[in-house]
């Protein structure tokens, strides 16, 4: 909104300009040789610049949305792989747990096979 009203105050500004600026003058480009209003040269110039400025920022926004769509699809990715690996992790948990106890069960049998052979 801001924008909108800089851009309003300065459109009237330039207006007001080339409106108190009304002579005829004489343009030189190169080869071509003509004479135009001032009003028209000034709007001319001001539009064109315009123009210039909205493509620009134009091509910013899409670079700016290509960039973002790029970020997005990676941080997607990213969280997949995140998901895998904690399941992984998780499965290496349990796989570590079930060992550990597997390996108390057995020496829990060699202390009693041990007893056994102390006793007799």
């Amino acid at each position: 909104m801001v924008l909108l009203m800089v851009v309003v105050i300065v459109s009237i500004l330039v207006a007001l300009f080339a409106m108190q600026n009304a002579m005829v003058v004489e343009l030189n480009f190169i080869f071509w040789e003509f004479t135009a209003s001032l009003v028209v040269v000034i709007v001319s110039a001001f539009a064109l610049g315009m123009l210039v400025a909205m493509c620009f920022m134009l091509y910013m926004k899409a670079k700016h949305y290509m960039k973002d769509r790029k970020m997005q699809e990676e941080l997607k990715n990213l969280q997949a792989e995140n998901a895998k690996l904690t399941e992984r992790i998780t499965m290496l948990q349990h796989t570590q747990i079930a060992h550990d106890n597997a390996g108390l069960n057995r020496n829990e049998e060699i202390i009693k096979k041990n007893n056994e052979n102390v006793g007799k």
